[in-house]
């Protein structure tokens, strides 16, 4: 029976300094001979997650924005975006909630109110006045602060959307209410016609939460948050140990029997 691994990106599979170390390369190569479909599940841009994962893994599925688009190679397979109304919606909360620094993402571009480099280092921004931003649709919409963002802004967004914080708190990323990595993976297990027992996942932050909980061997990275710990099958070495791999390697091998 064929079987899927999904894995985060930043934190997870990536090292601390954003490379894919050959050891966890080999280790996926080899289970994709045995069949097994690898997916990358991030909350970056696609422009982001194809330049970072390497050239031997290109060809797999990558779910980009935390769930908003599905990605073959070129090839869209999904894609879940807010509209222009529901991002001044969310603009207007953040600025009663004295949240100023807000970007958004449209059609693989970034757009933004405030120098990126602070907080994305060299990412492409185009600056922007959202409220005369001539746009449709977004991917997702980005608040970021020097101090923490409090679970109360969440439930102020619109019913349309949904946010999750991460990174310490400082930053709180907004797609549609229907986006999660989750229901992403949902969407490639008909594709493949698979269950969710079916699946193994690792992550490492609060927006790998619900396929964490939700699919048949969910694993958290050595060095995840607390509450991810809490809610995973297991717990696997950090990032820069090659978690993924070692887990692979070692309970991996009863799961995909």
């Amino acid at each position: 029976m064929k079987k899927m691994i999904v894995s985060d990106l930043d934190g997870t599979l990536l090292k601390s300094d954003k490379t894919v170390s050959v050891h966890s390369i080999e280790v996926l190569r080899s289970m994709e001979e045995k069949g097994i479909q690898v997916v990358f599940a991030t909350a970056r841009p696609p422009r982001d997650a194809f330049e970072l994962i390497p050239d031997s893994l290109q060809n797999e599925f990558v779910i980009c924005y935390n769930g908003a688009i599905i990605y073959r190679d070129a090839d869209v397979l999904y894609s879940k975006e807010v509209s222009r109304q529901t991002v001044l919606e969310i603009v207007g909360v953040a600025k009663s909630f004295e949240l100023n620094n807000i970007c958004v993402e449209v059609n693989d571009r970034l757009y933004s109110n405030f120098d990126v480099a602070t907080v994305f280092g060299k990412s492409p921004f185009e600056s922007v006045d959202f409220t005369k931003f001539d746009f449709h649709k977004a991917y997702k919409v980005m608040i970021y602060a020097d101090e923490r963002i409090t679970a109360d802004f969440l439930s102020h967004l619109p019913k349309e959307c949904r946010g999750v914080i991460t990174d310490d708190g400082t930053l709180c990323q907004i797609m549609h209410a229907d986006v999660t990595k989750w229901n992403s993976i949902a969407t490639l297990l008909d594709h493949f016609d698979l269950n969710h027992s079916d699946v193994i996942a690792f992550g490492d932050d609060f927006n790998d939460m619900e396929m964490i909980e939700n699919c048949g061997v969910g694993v958290a990275m050595g060095n995840a948050v607390d509450e991810l710990k809490s809610v995973a099958d297991f717990v696997t070495k950090s990032n820069d140990e090659d978690g993924v791999a070692a887990f692979l390697q070692d309970q991996g091998c009863l799961w995909i029997k």
